[in-house]
């Protein structure tokens, strides 16, 4: 499906500590991350790629990221359910069902 919205539950790969230090003090919680964005398809082999914002219409795209697949948890499918009143500011904002 062309230009899919999704949030992605991924394991990232981060520095577990900030300086030297002994294995006894190394940080073992893992770093889950969500992250929401329109799927690239095709883009890169073993990889889940996806763009935080597009053009509409076009084909530019901006905050894109490649997620390992192997470190993701979960894919939940993103659709608007409802239109919720424009705020103070004129924006018209969307609800979605996850």
């Amino acid at each position: 499906m062309k230009h899919q919205l999704v949030q992605i539950i991924w394991h990232d790969a981060h520095s577990v500590c900030e300086t030297w230090t002994t294995k006894g003090e190394i940080d073992v919680a893992p770093c889950i991350v969500s992250s929401v964005g329109w799927v690239l398809e095709s883009v890169k082999a073993d990889h889940v790629v996806i763009a935080q914002s597009r053009i509409l219409d076009d084909d530019h795209y901006d905050h894109v990221i490649a997620i390992p697949t192997g470190m993701i948890k979960q894919i939940n499918r993103l659709k608007a359910t409802r239109v919720l009143p424009v705020g103070d500011d004129g924006i018209q904002v969307e609800s979605t069902d996850h």
